[in-house]
């Protein structure tokens, strides 16, 4: 395996943080911009900066690297391996190996930078975040953002762990299920930069020109579906939504954003292309557009946002649609429910119910007030409870807590 490698860009006029100011590495082991990569970037740039100075480190030659490049924070360019849960001795023998090595160059970071806290923006980021806390004796936070087993993995992981953070209710229960001590876990709702929202009285240029460029009707009804291709965004189940929802609502025409590419997963993909020409779907009907970095263009673009997911750990998409007054159908289980007030600013359905689902969206395409009511509700909804400002303050108040803690530079020595 090669080695480790790390370049440091730094920003010429970043200067030196002051004094009182702490100095936290936030690591990402990723690097394509998926929902746990846009949240890592957006609460970094929100941090206040008379309190903390971020590090960001991050994959090189990534669009995650780029974004942070652009927002001028100093930028350690690491290659770090991810983890897979395997029972191949020789790829087991290759990830320990990479722990190890991605560890040591995380801890001369630590050390040369005089790092206060190493931030671990997933749970692969965790692993290297627990082996530097033993040897660099650097505190570490895991911000948790998945529903993944982990087979009492996490109990040990969290015990080495000055604060686990949980995005949202639904992940702070698992953590607490998967053996994670409740009083390790502190949960911060995940939030969104309305910065880069269309809102929804100013979006009448853009939905205009996106449904130009797509060929769409200005009064054709529009469903938009966001999503990695993983199977359980059951993406499968919004093309036959689709294709159920096209026999009621003929010119009823679905958006598919996200690739196979992202997510690693091309396989799948083909799957989903298969579904739609065996569903008779073609182009006017339901179009894939592969990955797109002007998402909130499309919501102001489309009538509903559907999910079709029934296991999200918290649905960043389902809150950027809220900010956008873009009214959401959903299955009513895991973050959905956090986020979408049924009957309010949005429909939940039972999960497994497809008529519901598609019902649902029959209901809110075809009555226009309808849709209105639930988007003011969703923006107010949002604005109050998933504002990246109010997450990253709370995010700033927790390094803060764990180094004022007499027992934060000695947990481990």
């Amino acid at each position: 395996m090669a080695k480790t490698k790390i370049k440091l860009v730094r920003v010429s006029d970043s200067g030196e943080p002051k004094a009182e100011c702490l100095r936290v590495l936030m690591m990402s082991v990723a690097g394509e911009l998926g929902g746990a990569e846009r949240s890592y970037f957006e609460v970094m740039r929100a941090l206040p900066r008379e309190r903390i100075q971020p590090y960001a480190c991050v994959p090189p030659d990534t669009a995650l690297e780029r974004l942070c490049h652009r927002a001028e924070f100093p930028v350690y360019s690491v290659h770090l391996r991810r983890f897979r849960r395997t029972t191949n001795p020789f790829v087991m023998a290759g990830q320990v190996k990479a722990l190890y090595q991605g560890s040591r160059v995380i801890s001369d970071i630590c050390d040369k930078r005089n790092i206060d806290i190493v931030h671990a923006n997933n749970d692969s980021a965790a692993l290297i975040g627990w082996e530097v806390a033993r040897v660099a004796k650097v505190p570490f936070v895991w911000h948790c953002r998945d529903l993944v087993p982990m087979h009492g993995f996490a109990r040990i992981l969290s015990g080495a762990a000055s604060a686990v953070v949980a995005i949202s209710k639904t992940v702070e229960q698992h953590l607490i299920k998967e053996g994670v001590s409740a009083q390790k876990v502190r949960r911060i709702d995940n939030g969104i930069d309305f910065g880069r929202i269309v809102r929804p009285d100013h979006n009448g240029e853009v939905r205009k020109r996106i449904r130009a460029e797509l060929g769409i009707g200005a009064r054709q009804p529009v469903v938009l579906c966001v999503g990695a291709f993983v199977p359980w965004k059951k993406l499968d189940v919004f093309i036959e939504t689709m294709a159920a929802l096209r026999s009621r609502i003929p010119d009823a025409a679905g958006l598919l954003a996200g690739s196979g590419q992202l997510s690693q997963n091309e396989v799948y993909e083909e799957v989903l292309r298969d579904r739609a020409k065996a569903l008779k779907l073609d182009s006017s009907a339901l179009r894939f557009l592969g990955e797109r970095d002007d998402v909130p263009d499309m919501m102001a673009a489309a009538d509903i946002l559907i999910s079709c997911s029934e296991s999200e750990p918290f649905g960043r998409v389902m809150a950027e649609a809220g900010a956008a007054g873009l009214p959401v159908v959903a299955n009513g289980s895991g973050g959905a429910r956090e986020i979408v007030e049924h009957g309010v600013t949005g429909i939940l359905v039972e999960p497994g119910d497809r008529e519901a689902l598609v019902g649902a969206c029959v209901r809110l395409l075809e009555d226009e007030a309808m849709r209105g009511e639930f988007g003011a509700a969703a923006r107010v909804r949002v604005q109050k409870l998933f504002d990246v400002q109010r997450t990253a303050g709370e995010l700033a108040s927790l390094f803060e807590s764990i180094v004022k803690r007499p027992e934060a530079k000695s947990l481990f020595q």
